[in-house]
């Protein structure tokens, strides 16, 4: 039974992460097992599903669902995107900001890995914007990482 309540209860947090600004579309991954939104006037790459880039080029976001838990998932995603700041580390989300790749140089402007943890699994988005002036967006974009509906 208590196996039953966190599992409802996980699917009530992801929609209520899920909920998009007005006039913003929404953007699935390749499997449609996941989904972010974002603004109306940003496009979606045809070729990297689950991509989208902003109107002025300067910010993209990527999702891909992943069948592990968030507990799961996360020594994996540390050790391929080190974190340098961690923003939110909850039982429903982990989002943290990294300058670089695993053996790889610094990334410019800022860069997060979100994991949002869904009903079968996590949806994994990488953001990155070089305008700071983006990041207010882009935090509403976090928002919508959730489960495809």
């Amino acid at each position: 039974m208590r196996k039953i309540g966190v599992t409802v209860l996980l699917a009530v947090s992801t929609i209520v992460l899920a909920v998009a600004p007005a006039g913003w579309k929404v953007v699935n991954d390749r499997k449609k097992t996941c989904q972010y939104s974002v603004p109306a006037d940003w496009t979606q790459d045809k070729v990297l599903v689950g991509t989208s880039t902003s109107a002025d080029g300067k910010s993209n976001v990527v999702v891909r669902g992943n069948e592990q838990s968030l507990a799961e998932i996360k020594p994996t995603i540390q050790q391929m995107i080190p974190p340098d700041k961690t923003i939110e580390d909850s039982g429903k989300r982990y989002w943290y900001s990294y300058k670089h790749l695993a053996n790889a140089s610094d990334l410019p402007g800022t860069n997060w890995y979100v994991a949002v943890a869904v009903p079968g699994g996590v949806c994994g988005a990488q953001i990155g914007f070089k305008d700071p002036a983006a990041e207010s967006v882009l935090k509403q974009v976090v928002d919508t990482i959730g489960a495809a509906k």
